[in-house]
């Protein structure tokens, strides 16, 4: 388990009040994850090896604002009725990270479907020798780019840090 570290629990108002007229994304997105079944925060958080929480104080594991979980606890009326929106946003996030332990658990599940479901994925086997999988290997994202394109003297310093990034969350795997 990771540490987590302090972050603002606010969307601004430009996501709450001016996207969709008289509806918020926030609402918006847990009103779809009803629509759609989505499990409860709860049934999300066993999933990804939690502790599934008989109380609110027992969500202090991943949100570690007291407030926010007395707040969850006034609006719902068990641990298993938290939306996983609201449960996930309220998390404070892992250490290095933009999201919190059940949303990376999820998302990483997600990205490891989709490149396990690909049949075409460049590491499945027989796709590619072990040398050829060893040259391509050798090569990155931004090599690719510069090989193939042009003008790249009008790149700013910026994007080429998001290339190296970008490189750096794909090697993840």
């Amino acid at each position: 388990m990771s540490t987590a570290v302090k972050r603002p629990h606010r969307m601004t108002p430009a996501i709450t009040e001016k996207m969709f007229g008289s509806t918020d994304l926030g609402s918006l997105n847990i009103q779809r994850g009803r629509d759609h079944a989505i499990p409860s925060y709860n049934t999300m958080r066993t999933f990804c090896g939690l502790q599934k929480a008989k109380d609110f104080e027992e969500f202090s594991d991943m949100i570690l604002d007291r407030n926010l979980r007395v707040g969850l606890s006034k609006n719902y009326n068990t641990t298993d009725d938290v939306d996983f929106y609201v449960g996930s946003m309220l998390e404070d996030p892992v250490v290095g990270g933009l999201v919190g332990t059940t949303l990376s658990c999820v998302i990483g599940e997600q990205f490891k479907r989709l490149r396990d479901g690909d049949r075409f994925y460049y590491e499945n086997p027989g796709v590619f020798t072990p040398s050829q999988l060893a040259e391509i290997r050798k090569s990155s994202l931004s090599r690719v780019i510069c090989d193939n394109g042009d003008h790249f003297e009008l790149i700013s310093q910026v994007s080429r840090w998001k290339l190296r990034l970008l490189e750096y969350f794909i090697t993840l795997r």
